[in-house]
């Protein structure tokens, strides 16, 4: 579990109109960013050294990214247009498009399924876009999932400053709030199933233990955190990148090495 953060690398990106709401990190570390606002219809491949690669043209703009295992494919969502579609991240173009019963924003897999959060709701779907079962969870837009290996899956609710977890049948295993947990908006998980989340309100990066508890605030303000939102480990956890953004600023990446 990485215990020291240290800024390595900050760069900006200034295709994106609204927020980059989350990110993709390949095992090349390439970047692959979502970002929201109806000026940023596709899904952005960067280098983390600040080198724009090329864009992948889509209908809407990117909200979700998660990809499929075994395969380089990853899943986005279109919340402007109810839609999920399918990418070839080795060759950044866009493959099928499935329409969905509402505005989708957070996504995850977990083995041949998708899910998806809506408002006030969790979707499962399968990978031919069949809806399989669908719970009601909180009672605002969940803008992200993240699936750990138990089979879990976190929901953030930034409306009312709520994490939920739950399993595949709807189950709420626990919500956590507090005053100092506020907007949470995106996850990531390290290699021991800690939670990191990221609260726009408080400018901070929060980590969770399994057992439900902050164990303590890894970054704020000081750390560099301005409006932080989206969030992603690399492949082997040595390193943690972080987008920050205000709407009428140049949104940013910054990463962070972890020892």
């Amino acid at each position: 579990m990485p215990t020291k953060f240290k800024l390595k690398t900050e760069f900006k990106v200034p295709y994106c109109y609204w927020r980059i709401a989350s990110m993709f990190i390949t095992n090349e570390n390439r970047m692959l960013l979502c970002c929201s606002g109806n000026k940023s219809k596709a899904l952005l491949e960067w280098s983390e050294t600040g080198d724009h690669i090329q864009d992948c043209k889509l209908a809407a703009p990117v909200w979700g990214i998660a990809m499929i295992p075994g395969r380089n494919e990853a899943v986005v969502t279109l919340p402007d247009i109810n839609s999920v579609q399918f990418v070839n991240i080795a060759r950044m173009v866009p493959g099928k498009s499935m329409k969905v019963p509402d505005e989708c924003h957070g996504v995850t897999v977990m083995k041949d399924m998708i899910v998806w959060g809506g408002l006030r709701k969790v979707y499962f779907v399968n990978m031919t876009g069949i809806l399989m079962k669908t719970f009601n969870i909180g009672s605002e837009y969940l803008l992200s999932l993240e699936t750990n290996k138990m089979g879990m899956i976190y929901c953030c609710e930034a409306g009312y400053d709520t994490l939920h977890c739950i399993d595949t049948n709807g189950t709420v295993i626990f919500s956590y709030s507090s005053p100092e947990f506020e907007v949470p908006v995106d996850m990531a998980l390290d290699c021991k199933q800690n939670l990191y989340v990221t609260t726009l309100g408080t400018n901070k990066l929060n980590r969770l233990s399994k057992d439900r508890k902050i164990i303590d605030i890894i970054l704020n303000k000081e750390d560099g955190l301005d409006e932080p939102y989206g969030i992603a480990f690399n492949k082997n956890y040595t390193k943690l990148y972080i987008s920050n953004g205000r709407l009428n600023k140049d949104k940013q990446v910054l990463i962070y090495d972890c020892a």
